[in-house]
């Protein structure tokens, strides 16, 4: 055979190759309705899943491989579970306007404290995203929230005495433990003065903001001469949350009085206790809020499984997974980690949690367990691109 004949031959194969891939990753592995996921769409969200669970730097080395022999099944159960949400927000004719789009990405930038959209763009571009695939990710987050926001939030009734009740039973849940509310000025170790002037002078302001004098008035000389920091206010602090030979200074004391110089990082601290709140329990008023969005969280966690049965026995549905993903369906009573109830206001605004990171623009993918966020990637219903063939020369 020729030069020419064999180059021609391999040509041909490799252009069979690339259509046989192509072919292969734009095979349909999920329909609901009107509402198709491809084998691409697939393998990019557990690719994105995969990366989370990569850069993650508190997990030990069982919990990663733990987590990854059970992520294809829950990245399956995450479009599924996607996708009949779209499907039923096609059905309601929900339609985001491009402010809210506009709006929603506005405030994620200023979140982000990035001063321009060059600058969000710079942002996505790290972790592989354009705006305008960011603007298509919001859009159908909005709309996703939209359902539940329609469907999911009116089952959820909670009066006051159901709030009285849990109160009641669980009144330890809510108790606080002591706190101090303390403040301090350092004399700073770094100063011209020597170790006997240091100490001299920590007695001195001791002394003074003992006797009644304000804080900020007995150092205001001082430190600008640059021998003592500012007033440093803690506010309120439990124990734990200041170095051990500090909190050894101020937990024996009573509101109002001041400890003796501590040495410390950067000096010698003096350490005044503001005020001071015993161990107690709140009372139901101070509490209600917090009580009542914890049973609307446990109540949506219980509701939305229920509610996506609903819509998958309204469906049609044709699920063909890859082999690794083929216990997903065992997931689908699962109640979801992480996902909260939804206020109206969400719904409305689309302001509400706006990411920190571009990395999981949008809203995340809440069927993970923590800390799993892969990119919630649109589902596309139209194929990835064919690879390029190779030039024959």
């Amino acid at each position: 055979m020729s030069t020419l004949r064999r180059a021609a031959s391999l040509s041909l194969l490799l252009l069979a190759a690339t259509g046989l891939q192509a072919d292969v990753l734009n095979s349909v592995v999920l329909r609901v309705n009107d509402r198709i996921a491809t084998l691409y769409d697939y393998q990019q969200q557990r690719q994105d899943a995969m990366r989370e669970v990569a850069s993650r730097n508190d997990l030990s080395a069982e919990d990663r491989r733990r987590m990854l022999a059970q992520l294809p099944e829950l990245v399956f159960r995450n479009l599924y579970e996607q996708l009949l949400l779209e499907s039923r927000a096609d059905q309601l004719g929900i339609v985001v306007p491009q402010q809210q789009v506009d709006a929603y990405i506005a405030d994620m930038r200023e979140r982000m404290q990035l001063a321009s959209d060059e600058d969000l763009k710079n942002a996505l571009a790290q972790s592989g995203l354009t705006l305008e695939l960011l603007r298509v990710q919001v859009r159908e987050n909005i709309r996703l929230q939209e359902v539940r926001g329609r469907e999911i939030r009116p089952r959820i009734q909670i009066d006051e005495q159901d709030l009285r009740r849990y109160y009641s039973a669980n009144r330890e849940q809510f108790r606080l433990p002591e706190q101090l509310q303390v403040r301090e000025v350092v004399v700073l170790e770094s100063s011209s003065l020597s170790l006997e002037e240091r100490h001299a002078l920590a007695d001195r302001i001791r002394s003074e903001v003992a006797a009644g004098k304000p804080f900020a008035d007995v150092i205001a000389e001082p430190a600008a001469q640059g021998l003592t920091s500012n007033v440093v206010d803690f506010g309120w602090i439990s124990k734990g949350d200041l170095d051990p030979n500090l909190e050894g200074a101020i937990w024996i004391l009573h509101a109002g009085t001041v400890s003796t110089p501590v040495e410390g990082r950067g000096g010698l601290h003096v350490l005044e206790v503001v005020d001071r709140s015993e161990s107690h329990i709140p009372p139901f008023g101070e509490v209600a809020e917090q009580i009542q969005q914890r049973e609307q969280n446990r109540l949506y966690r219980e509701e939305i499984p229920k509610y996506l049965k609903e819509l998958e026995e309204r469906s049609l549905i044709v699920a063909d997974p890859p082999a690794e993903a083929a216990g997903f369906r065992r997931l689908l009573t699962t109640a979801p980690e992480g996902e909260e109830f939804l206020e109206p206001s969400a719904a409305e605004t689309a302001t509400q949690d706006v990411p920190q990171e571009p990395a999981v623009a949008g809203e995340p993918a809440q069927h993970l367990p923590p800390g799993m966020l892969p990119e919630a990637k649109p589902i596309t219903d139209t194929p990835p691109p064919t690879p390029p063939p190779p030039s024959a020369s």
